[in-house]
């Protein structure tokens, strides 16, 4: 058993991780080629691609196994990709892989789902729903990923410090979310150490968790308090991934303290700043697109109004016009960038459409009174804005 009898693989590249070598498919598929199975399988691997997985029987007889692959839920990132390329050191294959990505078929779950009773039904001649996969992956989880739940906690109760007090984490967080930055400043570390463990094999990958863990939570708050969801999200991305660079117990509490001021920051400015449900949705669409070309004509198709009119609106509520607000909403996403990451200033300029380095120089400065190079020798994430 194992052999390949049959494949088809029409106009497209194999992938680069197991070509040649089909044992290594089998192993990140959890795949044995001898068991056959009553269900059909969907079987998503370490790459992130989807296998349909589904046994061939002929006069009661087990023949094989059907794989229909690869395809992914969603079109993937090349940031996404090059982080599986970095994880398995595999640099020196880096375009082939990035070729590879690009030409998988995106299919979501859903549609996966009924392709998989689709296909069952034609080999097999039975018919099952979605759901009925779906139970039965539910219900198949490998016995070696299943562990006592209250054994485990039992034992951890037994061996480490009681945690946090719920009631001081709630009200963190309805500090974030009510944009009180001076509360905030006074909160002090009134965690301590009593937190769970977050990684058994590394003291620096525990912080890190947690540290993700207030990120996200202050994430959520930060919109309930008001803020653009693109913006709290594109936030909370450059936090975790600087968070990843850092090495360090003390920097790792000062970055937390700096990422919490800073989302309170954005809910006190929300706060301050409460616009129409038209208005928000042209903000939210600007946010949504600080990465490309963006113009006051393609909001006003979007939100269904003439540009001249909405010229008007967005002048009388905001303060300032549609293209004043684009430049803004893109320098202050190029001081996230500064602050948070280790872009080099000139490609932070051209992700964000401006036409050349001097003229973004020149905009960021009159903008924020000071050269995007200053700015990143001290960013002032906790000043208010």
């Amino acid at each position: 058993m194992g052999d390949i009898l049959w494949e088809y693989t029409p106009n497209r590249s194999l992938n680069p991780f197991y070509q040649n070598k089909r044992k290594n498919l089998f192993e990140v598929l959890n795949f044995d080629p001898a068991k056959p199975c009553e269900f059909p399988i969907l079987q998503k691997s370490f790459y992130l691609e989807n296998y349909i997985l589904i046994s061939l029987n002929q006069g009661g007889h087990f023949q094989g196994t059907i794989l229909l692959g690869p395809s992914i839920s969603s079109a993937l990132a090349d940031s996404k990709i090059l982080g599986i390329i970095n994880d398995l050191h595999l640099g020196a294959q880096r375009e082939q892989i990035l070729n590879y990505y690009h030409t998988v078929p995106v299919i979501p779950r859903d549609t996966l789902l009924e392709i998989c009773t689709l296909v069952f039904h034609m080999v097999t001649q039975k018919m099952i729903s979605p759901r009925e996969i779906i139970n039965e992956i539910n219900t198949s989880l490998s016995s070696d990923l299943k562990f006592n739940m209250e054994a485990e906690t039992a034992k951890t109760r037994q061996t480490s410090d009681f945690h946090h007090d719920p009631l001081l984490e709630k009200k963190l967080f309805n500090i974030i979310r009510e944009g009180r930055i001076e509360d905030l400043k006074n909160f002090g570390n009134d965690f301590g150490d009593k937190v769970g463990v977050l990684s058994k094999s590394s003291f620096i990958r525990s912080k890190k968790n947690l540290a993700i863990t207030s990120i996200t939570l202050a994430t959520r708050s930060s919109i309930e308090g008001g803020v653009l969801s693109e913006q709290a999200f594109s936030l909370s991305d450059l936090f975790i991934q600087r968070l990843e660079e850092m090495n360090k117990s003390e920097e790792i509490d000062q970055f937390l303290v700096e990422a919490l001021l800073t989302f309170t920051q954005k809910v006190r400015q929300a706060k301050e700043r409460r616009y129409s449900k038209t208005i928000t949705t042209c903000q939210n669409f600007i946010h949504n697109h600080l990465y490309g070309k963006i113009n006051h004509e393609q909001i006003a198709n979007y939100v269904k109004l003439s540009p001249g009119y909405l010229s008007v609106l967005f002048k009388k509520e905001v303060g300032v016009s549609v293209n004043e607000y684009i430049q803004q909403a893109r320098i202050d996403e190029a001081k996230n960038l500064l602050a948070f990451t280790d872009k080099p200033i000139t490609e932070i300029g051209a992700l964000l459409s401006f036409t050349d380095q001097s003229y973004f120089t020149k905009i960021f400065k009159k903008m924020t009174g000071v050269t995007p190079r200053k700015y990143r020798e001290n960013p002032h994430t906790l000043e208010t804005s």
